[in-house]
């Protein structure tokens, strides 16, 4: 929510008011009665130009309320409004907590960048000298007017669960799937999907057997994969040998951060469960916006 209290021209409100209307989910328009005319009241003129700015850009969650006896004037006379009115200001907030249940809004709704999919291969595969079990997850971008251009992922912490959160070794960016780089430009109501981290091995080339399978390794294509699992991210480090993290089977919670330019940065907390190949499993705990 914005309030206009720290500003003091006209065009630092309204600047700031189109800035926080672009980085808002939802608009709510709450119409107080002005000054009388005739049997009836004005609106508010002001508010009446912000709702106009909010419909120009594609707010899909727009409700409007208003008080008893506010002529439909400006934007008002061509927008269809269902929402009950409220005859004094003490009405005022049941009648929106009645407005947005009927609505069904919820808190977990984003138009800006959300994350979905959280998922794992099925299969081991290889990618370069890192070879396991990837966990991929998409971005989506649910602004319907611009572009998250440079979006880029880094793992901020993790930490075993019940333990305290430790800052991330490697905070360097996450690969782009499916493309060679780091970042993704992400269309209007569109989604990209970042290379999260793998649970397998990092072999260099030397060490690549191609003979036939052993025993105790798992075949992929005609690499053998060694049979004790670690936790590495695919990023930009420029090392010899991809980033390996401190982490051991059990359960852990991870932290990442997703960024794009005029977006809010995108937290993303996930549990990750592992003790072998063949039983690693995955859950999106929670995420936030931050500015």
């Amino acid at each position: 929510m914005y309030i206009a209290i720290d500003v003091q021209t006209i065009l630092e409100i309204n600047t700031g008011i189109i800035r926080e209307l672009k980085n808002s989910d939802c608009y709510l328009f709450v119409n107080f009665r002005r000054e009388p005319i005739r049997d009836k009241y004005r609106g508010s003129l002001f508010s009446n130009q912000e709702l106009a700015i909010a419909y120009a850009l594609g707010f899909e969650r727009l409700l409007v309320i208003n008080q008893d006896g506010i002529l439909s004037e400006g934007m008002l006379a061509y927008i269809g409004i269902n929402t009950e009115t409220f005859p004094t200001v003490n009405d005022c907030f049941a009648t929106i907590e009645r407005a947005l249940d009927r609505a069904e809004w919820t808190p977990d709704y984003s138009r800006r960048l959300m994350a979905d999919r959280l998922r794992l291969t099925d299969e081991v595969i290889s990618y370069g000298s890192l070879i396991g079990r990837f966990l991929y997850v998409d971005v989506l971008n649910q602004r319907p007017d611009i572009a998250a251009l440079e979006a880029t992922a880094r793992l901020s912490e993790f930490g075993r669960r019940g333990e305290p959160m430790l800052p991330s070794p490697i905070r360097s960016p996450l690969k782009a799937t499916g493309r060679p780089g780091f970042s993704h430009t992400i269309f209007p109501k569109s989604w990209e999907a970042f290379d999260l981290l793998c649970i397998g091995t990092y072999t260099r080339p030397s060490e690549v057997n191609f003979s036939a399978p052993a025993a105790s390794g798992t075949l992929v294509g005609s690499v053998i994969v060694p049979p004790e699992p670690r936790v590495y991210l695919n990023t930009a480090l420029d090392v010899a040998a991809a980033p390996r993290l401190p982490i051991s089977p059990g359960r852990w919670q991870l932290r990442f951060e997703f960024f794009a330019i005029d977006f809010p940065v995108l937290s993303v907390l996930l549990e990750l469960t592992f003790s072998s190949w063949n039983d690693p499993s995955v859950q999106l705990l929670a995420q936030e916006q931050s500015s």
